[in-house]
Parts: C-alpha cells; structure tokens; sequence
C-alpha cells in the first residue's frame, strides 16, 4: 500500500514544473488600440488627450498592463492617441506692397521676384530686427513663366520667418467671393477646405499634414493698422487659421495631433517599440533566390523553386544562419532603404526542416547593417 502511494500519488512538483513552462513560454499577442475617453479618464487626462508624446510613452505601458495582464513577452501594441499641439493663430500687424524702390534697392531690375529665398532675403532687409510673432501681409510680384501678384504671410517666430499661404484675388473668386476677402470667419472655414483639396491635389500630402493659411475680413480696424489714425473706420485685416488632412478631405486644426506609436512587451513589461513584424511574401523569396544564385547557387535555387529555406544541417541546399542574415540584410535593404540605426524587424518565412513549417527571427539595424537581436 505504501509502494503503491508512492508511484501513483499526486506529485507537487509537476504543477510547479507547468507553472515555469507558463513562465518561460508567456502569450504573445497583437493589438490595433485607439484610447477611449474612458482610457483617458483612467490615466487623469481629462481633457482626452496627452501634454506630449514622452508623456504619453510614460503613461500608456502602465494602461497596456492592466488592458493585456497575461500577455507577455514579444507581444505588440499598435496604440492611437491624441496629444495637444497648439497653433496660436495671428492677425496681421504689418500690410506692406513691395515698390518698384524695394525691388532695385536688392538689384532686382525687373521689378519683381523670381526665386523662394529672395522672399526671405526681402523680409529681412526690410525688418531686421522683428518681434516675436510679428506677423506680415506682403503683396508682392513674383515671376514663374509670367508675373503675377500674391499676397502670402509671413510670420516670425523662434528666429525665423514661416511661409502662410494666402489667397489671390482670383483665387478669392473661385471661392465665390465678390471681394478680395470672405465675410466671416465661419466662411471661411467652410470654403479654405474645399479649395485645398483642389489646391494640393496633384501634390503628395498624408494624413495629419497641416498647412498654415492667410485670409482677409473687412472688419473695424481697432489696431489702426492702416496708420491713418483712426480706429472706428473699416479697413482689411488677414488671419492665420490652421487645416489638417486627414488622408481625403481637409478641415480646421483644433489643436489636437493624432498619433500612433507601437509598444512592445520585453518580458518585464510594456515599452515604447519601433518593431516591426513582417511575414515573407513569395516576392520576397524571389528576390532573396535571384540575389544569390551566384553565391550559394543551390540553395538560392531550391528556396526559389520550393518557396521555402532548407533548414537541415545534413542537406547540400542549406540555409545556415549567417546565410540566413545575409539574405535579410540584402531583403531589408531593398524594402527599407531609409530606415534609421535601431530599427527592429521581427521576420517569419517558410522553412524546411523534415516538414513545412515557420520559423521566426529577430534583427535590428546596428552600424548600418541588420544583426540579429
């Protein structure tokens, strides 16, 4: 009886033994996240939107542990969020129309400009040394295959003048404006839209783009900007408004960036992440069997055949590891030339190894060349 609770009892030891097998293999998974105002209330943001991107890296690892407990390391989180940005908008305190007289003075005989930087080089002969902020209304001639007249802003800040984009009269036209100016503010920021769209739609704009606009109202001139020393009278102001695309459509900037920043589980817990996880397709293959036919003829020649990587050490077709990282080194960069030291890869591709099946490594870019992790 004693024998025989011995070899057929209950042993401690083996729920133990599951529990370090739970520890050593933890859940891997995947998530596309936007927060919630729920998510935002939880962290004490209560305007729904973080100060900064660090802070928010600092915040979202901690909501990611309580919203994914059991999952562990190699997991990732694709998390959205907003972080406010503000865009102070201006009115115009200086109108100025280049003369004939500016134009010679900078040696420009035929009374207009005809390159980007002699704008620059206007601004600051004639203000050398300009307020913070100051914001100017130029109007001026600009020759691009034939002259013709703007009225662009300029605004100063941190050192140096930022480009606003303004309107033409014609342009003006097209909005459906009788005058040089829109009505109101709410006119304009149902029409500024519209024409965006049109404006930019031979050029290559991305979501979350935004672009800094002048227009004009005819309101009371409470600033006297027209000198004439009265602040009673009627005269034109400009304004800067902000406007965000949104991948099809434009509209007004409320001050809110939409961000997304990838996080990954190092076993410990969630941090800020630049993996990415990237499957082989049958191109890639291709690819990596036509780029070393020469050098390793038959294996490059197999994978390109079967599709997948002979992985048996006894095999005349076999992909040893430094054979491996150099057919990652050759795919990644001619994927993602441009991708900065310290970008990770994560790479699943089609092995064989007595059968089909995945296998999984990791690189990082390292010195200019992809390393294994």
């Amino acid at each position: 009886m004693i024998l025989g609770l011995t070899f057929t009892g209950c042993n401690p030891l083996d729920d133990i033994y599951e529990d370090i097998d739970a520890i050593e293999s933890p859940i891997v998974g995947d998530v596309n996240y936007e927060l919630t105002d729920e998510d935002y209330d939880d962290l004490d943001k209560s305007f729904g939107n973080f100060d900064s991107e660090d802070e928010a890296k600092t915040l979202i690892p901690g909501l990611l542990a309580d919203k994914f407990p059991v999952w562990g390391l190699g997991s990732s989180a694709l998390i959205t969020f907003k972080i406010y940005s503000p865009k102070r908008e201006e009115k115009s305190i200086i109108r100025y129309t280049v003369s004939s007289d500016d134009y010679a003075a900078l040696g420009h005989t035929f009374g207009n400009f005809d390159r980007e930087s002699e704008l620059y080089e206007f601004l600051e002969y004639k203000y050398p040394d300009p307020a913070d902020r100051v914001l100017v209304s130029l109007t001026y001639d600009y020759y691009d295959g034939s002259t013709n007249e703007y009225n662009n802003g300029f605004l100063y800040i941190n050192g140096a003048w930022e480009f606003i984009l303004g309107f033409t009269d014609d342009e003006y036209s097209e909005m459906g404006e009788g005058f040089p100016n829109f009505s109101n503010e709410d006119e304009a920021i149902a029409k500024i839209p519209v024409f965006l769209k049109d404006k930019f739609k031979y050029e290559t704009t991305e979501a979350g783009d935004i672009v800094a606009t002048m227009y004009k109202l005819f309101v009371t001139d409470v600033d006297d900007i027209d000198g004439d020393g009265r602040t009673d009278d009627r005269t034109t102001y400009s304004y800067v408004k902000y406007f965000i695309f949104d991948g099809s459509a434009w509209s007004e900037y409320s001050d809110v960036l939409s961000t997304t920043i990838q996080f990954g589980h190092d076993g410990t817990t969630w941090v800020p992440d630049n993996t990415i996880k990237y499957t082989f397709t049958g191109d890639d293959v291709a690819f990596i069997s036509n780029a070393f036919i020469t050098t390793y003829p038959g294996p490059a020649d197999n994978v390109g055949f079967f599709g997948s990587f002979d992985r048996r050490p006894s095999s005349s077709n076999y992909w040893t590891d430094d054979m491996l990282l150099e057919a990652f080194n050759a795919l990644l960069d001619n994927k993602n030339p441009g991708a900065e030291e310290g970008q990770k890869y994560v790479l699943t591709y089609v092995i064989y190894n007595g059968s089909t099946t995945n296998e999984t490594k990791s690189v990082i870019k390292t010195d200019g060349v992809w390393v294994y992790q």
